[in-house]
């Protein structure tokens, strides 16, 4: 059986996510929030995790702060496990939590052009009381539920991946961008999950002239129109009136029809949310 030795006291990120994904990839195995011993760093069957001052993969010791070049330990994980560059382009999130633990909130709100109070307003209550928990525990075995916890997420977050990368690929040969007035939409007929990777496929479009996404809705039996970027021109409160209109937000940011009409005329609601100019 696998040893997994992390750091102990106040757990972060960077740690619980580094264990995640090892607990989803080793068959079996124990963790333990304490300092490594030499035998631990020594033993390639221990991975020592944000902890030991080692960075060296054959002997699985994953630690970066000896080093100011090396990303936290997540990445250097993920990197072993030959995950780190699909990770790269599928999260939008996964390089600003490296950033956030190696740099600092301060140094990573420079990086952005934010005030770094912004990003501590952000913190998830819910990630908050997580690591709490991960915090309190000095060992974990597979019958624990943080371990199945971490173990199961640390599987979805791989599994999202694949995922994220073969739905991309479907909605290169099946989506379509539609004119829509002096922008662009695009319409996807794909009903399981819509939005699955739409932000990549955007991405792989490059296109700025696109102010609106156009998708099956997941409530109801309608499309879903939703305001791309929160692009000024487009407010679907425009057609809240219409009969085929199921729901449209307070803000105007997002509509919903009762049903999945002709292309079309989906279209043409698109169109009457959208301001000439």
């Amino acid at each position: 059986m696998h040893k997994i030795v992390v750091h102990p006291g106040s757990a972060h990120r960077d740690d619980f996510m580094a264990v995640s994904i090892l607990l989803a990839t080793l068959e079996e195995a124990e963790v333990f929030r304490r300092d490594p011993t030499s035998e631990d760093l020594a033993d390639p069957a221990t991975y020592v995790v944000d902890v030991g001052m080692q960075y060296d993969p054959p002997r699985s010791n994953f630690d970066h702060h000896q080093d100011s070049s090396l990303p936290c330990a997540f990445h250097l994980i993920m990197e072993h496990l030959g995950y780190h560059e699909d990770a790269m382009v599928v999260f939008g999130w996964y390089p600003l939590m490296s950033m956030m633990d190696v740099k600092g909130p301060h140094k990573t709100a420079e990086y952005f052009g934010v005030d770094a109070s912004l990003l501590l307003a952000s913190s998830s209550p819910i990630d908050g009381y997580i690591l709490s928990r991960f915090s309190r525990v000095k060992s974990l075995e597979q019958d624990d539920l943080i371990y199945k916890f971490m173990r199961e997420m640390g599987r979805d977050l791989l599994a999202l991946i694949e995922l994220k990368k073969k739905r991309l690929e479907r909605l290169k040969k099946e989506a379509e961008v539609v004119q829509v007035k002096h922008l662009k939409a695009i319409v996807s007929r794909i009903d399981d999950n819509p939005k699955l990777a739409m932000e990549l496929y955007l991405r792989f479009l490059g296109d700025a002239g696109i102010g609106v996404c156009i998708t099956p809705s997941v409530r109801g039996k309608g499309w879903e129109l939703m305001r791309f970027k929160d692009h000024k021109d487009v407010d679907f409160r425009a057609i809240a009136d219409r009969p085929e209109v199921r729901f449209v937000h307070a803000n105007g940011y997002v509509a919903s029809t009762h049903s999945l009409l002709p292309l079309e005329d989906v279209i043409e609601l698109a169109a009457q949310s959208t301001r000439s100019v």
